[in-house]
């Protein structure tokens, strides 16, 4: 049974998660306190297969070091679009946050789905908050239809678009896309603050009601 677990990191509250099934585990954007989350994964006796990074942004893979000096051989999982500037030496200059992360050896770009450990997600490219950004929706897993969106998809708003490479023209269509494919039962699953359904968001979202179109 596909199970997840949220472990909120850093002084921005990002919502790293564990998505696992028997005892392999995903790690998705792990931010900052990377001593919690090994804490949580030794805990919960289960074994990490895959870092998968919904974008490239620090807060949500500021851990990253300390996870691959635990775990060397671990994949990460991110859009290529992201990769070329997440670990670039002006990588996230914004004190007191700054975080310089190496690129990993072991970086492999972002398909349609991916599959490690008994885990089969879809990676859906939702670019706007960042060129690569991605959203990792397991579809259907024993029945429940879940959705890491990242800073795509907040509930009741949506990710900053002033950023570098941000754009809200691409950020709408990237929510479109999301509310004509997602089931509407899907739980949402953001980067910051609670989770939400899609259908609630479509009903809710100012974003995604098609009568406060932006």
């Amino acid at each position: 049974m596909l199970e997840f677990y949220p472990i909120v990191t850093g002084p921005l509250g990002e919502n790293c998660y564990l998505v696992w099934k028997d005892s392999n585990a995903w790690i998705i954007d792990p931010g900052t306190d990377a001593e919690d989350i090994i804490a949580e994964l030794e805990n919960r006796h289960l074994t990490p297969v895959a870092i998968v990074l919904t974008h490239g942004h620090f807060d949500h893979l500021g851990a990253l070091d300390a996870l691959l000096k635990q775990w060397p051989e671990l994949p990460v999982v991110m859009r290529e679009e992201d990769a070329e500037w997440a670990f670039t030496h002006n990588f996230n200059q914004y004190p007191p946050f700054y975080m310089h992360q190496k690129r990993p050896a072991t970086l492999v770009a972002a398909g349609e789905t991916y599959t490690c450990g008994g885990l089969t997600a879809r990676l859906l490219h939702t670019p706007g908050h960042t060129p690569g950004g991605q959203c990792i929706w397991f579809e259907r897993e024993d029945g429940v239809s879940l959705c890491f969106t990242g800073d795509t998809l907040f509930k009741a708003s949506i990710g900053r678009t002033d950023l570098p490479g941000g754009s809200f023209l691409k950020l709408n269509a990237s929510l479109k896309m999301l509310a004509e494919i997602l089931p509407p039962e899907t739980t949402i699953l953001p980067g910051h603050e609670e989770a939400s359904t899609m259908a609630w968001e479509v009903k809710h979202n100012p974003y995604l009601r098609e009568e406060e179109a932006f």
